[in-house]
């Protein structure tokens, strides 16, 4: 009698372990489905702004090749603007976020669930980058002008003084040293 109590309390055992195995696979694949649908709906509204955007990118200058709109379905999907700006959609997919990855990290422009508003953002963000560059090849660096030519002058006139300095101050040492032995 006690080998068939144990006989049935290990079937039934394995029986629970069977349902909750098949459970967790069914929960598996309903997780696998919503994070396809959360992809899938990701990358169509990356494509939408990327389309939005199609104008915008035919209008840059000719000689301007840092910009690219290039869609990476990778994960998390990104809408690459140039080599370090792109844009991601939230881990819901529900807000666009233009990123730009900087010296101390990333920096977010913009977060909205609007197309519209992040369409006119990278709009007015590749507007500037033009400008940025354009003052940097006339000479100008971000902040300064002029001025700082000056600078670097002073400094190469400021090297030159105390080696010239340094040259006189041992020739003179020279001649000290040479009369003191001498008398």
């Amino acid at each position: 009698m006690e080998k068939q109590k144990k006989t049935s309390t290990e079937a039934a055992k394995s029986g629970v372990l069977r349902e909750a195995i098949s459970q967790a696979r069914i929960d598996e694949a309903q997780d696998i489905d919503r994070e396809l649908d959360l992809r899938s709906s990701e990358l169509a509204r990356l494509e939408i702004l990327e389309a939005g955007l199609e104008s915008v990118f035919s209008e840059i200058p000719a000689d301007e090749d840092r910009f690219e709109l290039t869609l990476v379905p990778s994960t998390p999907a990104r809408l690459w603007i140039d080599m370090f700006s792109y844009v991601e959609m939230d881990a819901e997919a529900e807000f666009y976020r233009l990123v730009r990855n900087e010296r101390n990290g990333r920096k977010v422009l913009v977060e909205t669930s609007d197309v519209g508003v992040v369409r006119g953002r990278i709009t007015e963000y590749v507007a500037q980058q033009i400008v940025a560059r354009e003052r940097q090849l006339a000479g100008f660096a971000e902040g300064s002008g002029p001025a700082r030519r000056r600078r670097g002058r002073l400094r190469i006139g400021l090297v030159v003084s105390a080696f010239i300095i340094g040259v006189l101050t041992g020739v003179v040492g020279l001649f000290a040293v040479g009369w003191m032995i001498t008398h």
